[in-house]
């Protein structure tokens, strides 16, 4: 296999697209379409080379995988195996993450307005919160008060609070004049206020301090300036306070070498390595802590997409390819929707599109690939693909982050299932999904039903 799109995905002898050692047009009817295709192997290998890139430079690090970008429990295990913690939002993520396996101690519970269901459940399990307000404190400490327990917390902070844009590129005091992340975390002052209290409450243990700046470059220039703000935030709370924070966990934001959230082509666009990540961020950290002589915190990242998103490709089955008399565009509709890669349409995300039948073929038109709802449906305009025809498989890639997981149901449109390959074998991770399932928590209210029989053969269409 000639590995073109990933490390185990690439182009086979027939030309085919190939996930590990299965051919994508073998996968498709054995499994049918809309289908997503994760590699097992690929998310392994992405998360090695990600952790040992920081491991190797700073060896007190963990990496706690940002569950929202794929939530699958299979996901989640092959994760938990390779020694991955978790970021969660809400219980549902924490409720995948322990039954992936991962340990509570390796777990931190993030959100801007937890519930109280939320902050009991992390303090039952022993799942460090991530305290983003001084009203959460009062109720985190409340909540473990009231259950005769201790919670465990980090403050999450603005770090761009901190910068005296004055002395920024043009570029970095544009990213630090930015409040749009504002919805996230405390600035200076608050900072400032909620410290002592962390520090005076009876039942939270204050363990260290926390960030998120988000996807803001694909390079890493941002990063170096969170970090150099956040080793200034450690010092002044040490010199004011005493308090030294054990951890500093700076996020996410990891962009990946051909990723959907560049919003263009990626062509030309430069992409960190995990390498050039590490290289900057450690040494960032390194030359603070050494100015301000403080001492090693654990470093912890929450990446998400950057690890995942490259395993997985969506194939979804060509119908009609309709060219009209009047020269207008090529519409290629398969029965792939954004229903499935939601971004497509919502954040201007620009999937890569193939023709996984053709994977090896040159280039003979453009068109644009549209799906079967009755909005514009755009997977992706003004594609560039082998000569395509019905029967014919496409693949959008990089699908394993952010597609999935925001999938809908609109139309009343089932969504996928989702195949694991490692090596030679398929496993089915999550079945498809029936009209059955869509309607299963709806209920009509008694005087609304009127004695009638279903159509014949209706029952039979929708089962």
């Amino acid at each position: 296999m000639n590995a073109a799109f990933a490390e185990y995905i690439g182009v086979n002898a027939l030309g085919h697209l190939q996930v590990e050692e299965l051919d994508c047009v073998d996968l498709a009817n054995t499994y049918g379409t809309p289908l997503y295709v994760t590699s097992e192997n690929q998310i392994r290998h992405n998360y090695r080379r990600f952790f040992r890139a920081f491991a190797d430079r700073y060896p007190k690090v963990t990496v706690l995988f940002a569950n929202k970008a794929n939530s699958n429990l299979a996901v989640r295990r092959i994760l938990s195996q390779e020694g991955a913690g978790g970021d969660c939002f809400g219980v549902g993520e924490l409720s995948v993450s322990l039954m992936g396996g991962v340990p509570p101690e390796k777990l931190v519970m993030n959100g801007g307005n937890k519930t109280l269901e939320e902050i009991t459940a992390a303090i039952q399990v022993g799942v460090a919160i991530n305290v983003d307000h001084p009203e959460e404190l009062e109720r985190v400490n409340q909540v473990a008060r009231d259950l005769g327990l201790n919670a465990t917390v980090n403050l999450r902070v603005l770090p761009f609070s901190y910068a005296d844009v004055s002395t920024l590129s043009d570029d970095l005091a544009s990213i630090a004049r930015d409040r749009s992340h504002d919805k996230w975390g405390m600035d200076r002052p608050t900072i400032l206020e909620v410290t002592p209290r962390a520090l005076a409450l009876p039942n939270v243990t204050l363990r260290g301090l926390h960030c998120h700046v988000s996807r803001l470059r694909s390079t890493t220039e941002h990063f170096q300036l969170a970090v150099r703000l956040m080793i200034q935030c450690m010092a002044e709370l040490k010199e004011r306070f005493g308090w030294e924070a054990e951890t500093i966990d700076l996020g996410g934001g990891f962009a990946h070498e051909r990723d959907p959230e560049g919003r263009a082509a990626p062509e030309g666009r430069l992409v960190a390595t995990p390498e050039e990540y590490a290289d900057v961020i450690v040494g960032a950290l390194r030359d603070g802590l050494a100015r301000h002589g403080l001492r090693e915190p654990h470093l912890y990242l929450e990446p998400g997409r950057r690890i995942v998103s490259n395993s997985t490709v969506l194939l979804g089955r060509v119908g009609i390819v309709k060219q009209l008399p009047t020269g207008s565009a090529t519409w290629v509709n398969v029965d792939a929707s954004t229903n499935h890669c939601l971004r497509a349409n919502l954040a201007g995300y620009h999937y890569r599109i193939i023709n996984a039948s053709r994977a090896g073929a040159a280039d003979e038109m453009r068109a644009n690939v549209t799906g079967p709802t009755c909005t514009i449906d755009m997977i992706g305009e003004q594609r560039s693909l082998p000569r395509t025809r019905r029967g014919d498989l496409i693949a959008v890639l990089d699908t394993g982050g952010y597609a999935e997981v925001v999938g809908m149901q609109f139309n009343t449109l089932a969504r996928p299932a989702t195949v694991l390959v490692s090596g030679s074998r398929a496993d089915i991770i999550r079945r498809r999904e029936t009209v059955q399932d869509i309607l299963a928590t709806q209920q009509v209210p008694p005087r609304l039903m009127v004695a009638s029989a279903m159509p014949e053969g209706v029952a039979t269409a929708v089962n």
